[in-house]
């Protein structure tokens, strides 16, 4: 079975998270033949994958990036992300337990100082966060860098802004408090609230200026604007260069006052009632992949489904 993780251009922590945490759970699990995949971490749920290969999904989500799948007898699904992403997929809600990255763990130091950033690694690639985050008097935490050195760079933080879901999920996981910065392209904000309705939690976002003019003027393209990102990645050089400071400026201003707002933490039970559940599961998957437990639903053996 292949372990599926999806890989753009950059990296992308919360997909990179795959490679941290699967093969921790479940050692000598995986192999390269993709006539069986393997889909984890992510908003990965879509009509895009091999319709002749076996899908086994444990944690995985609906992004609305792509079309949604059509569950047949090729899907196997142990717990999908979030209700939302169940109710979707017409999946009982209680096939929703959580994202798989709310399983990581990871040792804190006695003293936490920094408050650390994480932006969209979109954004990140398109904007001045850096110098914003610098400016802000915070610590960047880049979201294309290697998952295990951002794990330990998030548990080393006392509070955690974050455009990125998973960089949330994470602190989360860890304990660290976080705030959520509303992601600049909007077609990102739903799938936060299919992880956070897992734990019975409501994401309070706080807004997030765009650092650089492409930033802006991405962020305000529609998403199936093709001709429109074109243009502006042909004319990104010139174009970062006007009103840089201002840009800047404000992006740092904006990040100050989200940092002043309440954080936010699941409660312990919730998460620990999340992660038993999801750890259930992942013994399921140990003895028999093809099989889940009594929580998840097989389409092998049935075609609908019911709360």
């Amino acid at each position: 079975m292949q372990l599926y993780c999806w890989r753009g251009t950059t990296r992308n922590f919360g997909d990179e998270l795959n490679t941290l945490l699967w093969p921790r759970l479940l050692p000598d699990f995986f192999d390269q033949d993709p006539s069986a995949l393997f889909l984890g971490i992510g908003s990965i749920l879509e009509a895009r994958h091999d319709r002749a290969a076996l899908k086994v999904v444990a944690g995985a989500g609906y992004g609305g990036y792509a079309a949604p799948p059509a569950l047949d007898a090729n899907w196997v699904i142990h717990w999908v992300r979030g209700p939302r992403t169940a109710r979707l997929l017409g999946l009982p809600a209680c096939c929703g337990l959580g994202d798989p990255a709310m399983l990581l763990s990871a040792p804190r130091s006695d003293t936490q100082s920094s408050i650390g950033f994480m932006p969209h690694f979109e954004s990140l690639a398109r904007g001045a966060w850096g110098e914003a985050a610098t400016a802000a008097g915070f610590v960047l935490i880049d979201p294309t860098g290697d998952p295990a050195a951002i794990v330990a760079a998030i548990a080393n933080c006392r509070l955690l802004l974050s455009e990125a879901m998973h960089g949330a999920i994470v602190a989360d996981a860890l304990r660290v408090p976080w705030i959520a910065l509303r992601p600049l392209v909007s077609q990102h904000h739903a799938k936060w609230q299919d992880w956070a309705d897992a734990l019975g939690l409501q994401v309070q976002f706080q807004s997030l200026a765009a650092s650089s003019l492409p930033e802006r003027l991405h962020a305000a393209c529609p998403a199936t604007s093709r001709r429109c990102h074109g243009l502006l990645g042909r004319t990104w050089p010139l174009l970062a260069r006007a009103g840089r400071r201002r840009f800047i400026e404000r992006a740092a201003q904006s990040l100050a006052t989200a940092a002043a707002a309440p954080p936010q933490l699941s409660a312990d039970d919730a998460l620990a009632r999340c992660r038993t559940r999801m750890l259930e599961q992942v013994d399921a998957l140990r003895r028999n992949p093809a099989q889940p437990a009594s929580i998840a639903l097989h389409c092998r053996t049935t075609s609908a489904y019911h709360d």
